[in-house]
């Protein structure tokens, strides 16, 4: 009579323990279903959340000598701030610093003095930066052959926080 009690008790557990899973599974898919918000987030939302992910890069200050075809001797003075949404970024830039900066320093060095100052070869320029740090980031530096992700580039947009051309 002892063995029929005991294999009662664990009949009984069992269905116990599977009403306990089976309400857990309920509330779960209820919560999945009813609770959760369904609703795509608005364009506002969808600007306040990139507002707050918004970083800037500070490469510093930069200065070469330009290009002259007066036969004088100019030099630009820069300092370029780099866009982001990736919080993280910043450490993998310091670590392409000086490629970052180098490969910015050879660009602006390559410019003819008498043309630097028109808005539109800013604008290249800093076309230019934005896609040639991307590269570098992408790359590993030019590590690998093709960048990982172009679809989404890390840099979004390169500015010029300082321009002086003498």
């Amino acid at each position: 009579m002892a063995g029929k009690e005991k294999s009662g008790k664990r009949k009984i557990m069992l269905l116990a323990v599977i009403a306990v899973l089976l309400l857990l599974i309920a509330a779960g898919g209820a919560w999945w279903f009813l609770l959760r918000s369904t609703a795509a987030p608005s364009k506002a939302q969808l600007q306040e959340q990139r507002a707050q992910q918004t970083k800037f890069i500070d490469l510093g200050e930069l200065v070469t000598n330009l290009q002259s075809t007066d036969g004088g001797t100019h030099y630009i003075q820069v300092k370029v701030e780099l866009k982001t949404y990736d919080a993280d970024l910043e450490k993998k830039i310091q670590t392409y610093l000086p490629e970052i900066r180098n490969q910015v320093l050879q660009l602006l060095a390559a410019q003819q003095a008498d043309k630097v100052s028109d808005p539109a070869v800013r604008g290249q320029l800093l076309d230019k930066i934005k896609a040639d740090v991307n590269q570098i980031l992408q790359t590993d530096g030019g590590a690998l052959s093709a960048p990982v992700n172009s679809k989404n580039p890390p840099i979004v947009a390169a500015y010029f926080s300082s321009f002086v051309v003498q």
